[in-house]
């Protein structure tokens, strides 16, 4: 998969951008608050559907403007079709268009597959349980094409649930709900726990690697419910009611669940230094990375956001040699000047640039050719 060509209209602080990235390695470079997050969002927009920042669908259109728009134009090298997506934004609502008919959420999506690496991710560990929720059903939303159907069916009746129990409805118009959930939310609960037992052993032996040396990480899926059967969730909803009714809220299912690290028996949030944060999130990005290429049988793009600022210089090229091995299109953002990214990087690759200044873009330029690359 491979992204020929980004253009920005009226998103965040650009006017009309057009990003052309090269077959490898890209950069965006310039100094902070020019806009580069603002276009690897955009690209990411079109694969997630969702910004990398919690924000109002609002706050994407540039002040003044009342729309917006992201097009871009991906080729599949599975099939060789290329495809044309585009979202416009018109104050709070969006359309979206694939070569050039409106569709839905879940047949737009898949056109573009991204994995995105921001430093708000370096906080995922430590971070809020619905943090990691989040990652595993984004990494699931990519993998499996379905997900998303059932995904939203469960959230909308979780919604529904909570209203009724804070109207205290019946118990008759509560199972209605309750087996949608329970259909639903089991899908989830298996999905999960099967994404979690599968990359387990491959992070562990990524992190070991990493982290040298390393303290022992477990990880595992931490559900509300033993089972993750229909029957067991439809039996513990209908038992939690009371306590439902109390709260006015679901108080059982996916979204009171966790994705646990834990070091030598420890929780990482709680043990884990700054630099085992930083090597345990490298090593669960580079194993999502992995896991897409051979699920996808083509590795997806990835989105680096100003990583380098972040990670030390051996984990940057431990970074960069794991994108190589996996010959994906790479974008990045950096502030640091083209000259000074090959010993960045820590190795030397075809690297095409764009410069970002205030919302604008300048022409692209090759700025190294390829050259073999050393294990780190």
């Amino acid at each position: 998969m491979r992204l020929l060509q980004a253009q920005f209209t009226d998103f965040r602080n650009f006017v009309d951008a057009t990003v052309t990235p090269g077959e490898s390695l890209s950069a965006l470079v310039g100094p902070n608050g020019q806009g580069k997050t603002n276009a690897i969002e955009a690209i990411y927009m079109v694969a997630a559907l969702r910004p990398l920042r919690a924000v109002q669908r609002r706050a994407l259109i540039r002040s003044g403007c009342q729309n917006a728009a992201i097009k871009a134009q991906v080729h599949h090298e599975q099939t060789g079709l290329v495809h044309d997506l585009e979202i416009v934004f018109r104050g709070k609502t969006r359309r979206l268009l694939r070569d050039a008919k409106e569709v839905s959420a879940i047949d737009f999506l898949g056109g573009l597959v991204a994995v995105s690496f921001t430093p708000d991710d370096l906080q995922l560990a430590k971070g809020s349980p619905e943090a990691r929720r989040r990652f595993l059903d984004r990494a699931l939303l990519n993998a499996r094409p379905t997900y998303l159907r059932r995904a939203l069916r469960y959230g909308k009746a979780m919604r529904d649930r909570n209203r009724l129990l804070q109207q205290q409805a019946s118990d008759e118009e509560l199972t209605a709900f309750d087996s949608i959930l329970a259909e639903e939310g089991s899908y989830i609960l298996r999905a999960r726990g099967e994404y979690v037992h599968r990359l387990a052993p491959k992070l562990i032996e990524r992190f070991q690697a990493i982290g040298q040396p390393a303290p022992n990480l477990a990880v595992r899926y931490a559900s509300s419910l033993g089972e993750h059967t229909v029957e067991a969730l439809m039996d513990r909803l209908t038992a939690n009611r009371p306590v439902d009714r109390r709260r006015g809220s679901t108080s059982v299912g996916p979204h009171r669940d966790d994705l646990v690290f834990e070091l030598d028996g420890a929780l990482a949030k709680e043990r884990a230094s700054q630099g085992q944060h930083r090597a345990l999130i490298l090593a669960l990005k580079l194993v999502e990375l992995e896991d897409l290429t051979e699920t996808l049988q083509e590795p997806p793009i990835l989105l680096l956001d100003d990583m380098s600022s972040e990670l030390d210089a051996a984990r940057t090229r431990q970074l960069f040699h794991c994108v190589q091995s996996l010959q994906g299109q790479v974008i990045l953002t950096s502030t640091h000047q083209p000259e000074h990214l090959p010993t960045i990087l820590g190795h030397r690759r075809e690297l095409v640039l764009q410069r970002v200044h205030a919302g604008t873009m300048s022409p692209a330029e090759q700025l190294f050719v390829p050259q073999p690359l050393e294990s780190p």
